[in-house]
């Protein structure tokens, strides 16, 4: 069996297996009897429900594991991006046939993007503050509050913006070792793992992070005392 039919057999395996459960209702219904599950289910409505989650996870097993092996097989030097790699390889050979260069040879790195990094920064900054605000959460709506979250949210952006501006320059010596494993880590939280300026970027991220830490534990024992009674 070729690269190409095994890929396509797999692909096909995918879409079709988890199409079929969720065209049938299968999957949402499954999903509702896992979260709200009644109080004496029959044996019949839980092995229905236990087939169908055994069914997902099969159809998806023959691509993923596909994907793992090309991923720790990649000699790529940049951690997290041979996943992506072996995901567009899989595509691209079940496409096109063997178009797609062998991932021994294929080389990545991570470039310099000051304004990706402010925009991951901006997100966070801005996410982080917001799901707390509108959240469930009993904390009040004050200006108080606003002010705290404001500013726990632009100093988790800042840390993140610190990160991703100190990545691109983590040393040889650090991706090499991060070749064949199965979970490659893509940051390193150690300044020595990092070619200058990234080390002095790495520094600033945890002191960003510790102020992060102390604004969030400073002010939420702030807004308890000022809710006690």
């Amino acid at each position: 069996m070729t690269r190409q039919t095994w890929y396509r057999i797999a692909i096909a395996i995918l879409v079709l297996g988890e199409g079929y459960l969720v065209v049938s209702g299968r999957l949402a219904a499954s999903y509702r009897f896992t979260s709200a599950a009644p109080a004496t289910p029959s044996e019949a409505e839980f092995f229905h429900h236990f087939l169908t989650n055994v069914l997902w996870i099969a159809f998806l097993a023959p691509l993923a594991g596909t994907v793992v092996w090309l991923a720790t097989r990649d000699k790529s030097a940049t951690a997290g991006a041979a996943y992506w790699r072996a995901i567009r390889t899989v595509f691209t050979v079940a496409w096109k046939g063997d178009a797609a260069p062998p991932l021994e040879e294929a080389t990545d790195t991570v470039e310099e993007d000051p304004l990706g990094a402010l925009l991951k920064g901006v997100a966070a900054a801005a996410l982080m503050p917001s799901f707390f605000w509108f959240a469930a959460v009993p904390i009040p709506h004050t200006a108080r509050t606003a002010v705290w979250l404001g500013l726990t949210g632009l100093l988790v952006g800042a840390s993140v913006y610190c990160l991703e501006r100190a990545r691109p320059f983590l040393t040889p010596s650090w991706h090499e070792a991060q070749r064949g494993r199965l979970f490659r880590r893509w940051w390193s939280p150690y300044p020595i793992s990092y070619d200058p300026p990234g080390n002095r970027w790495i520094v600033w991220h945890w002191v960003f992070m510790i102020l992060t830490g102390v604004c969030w534990l400073g002010g939420f024992g702030f807004m308890v005392l000022s809710v006690t009674p």
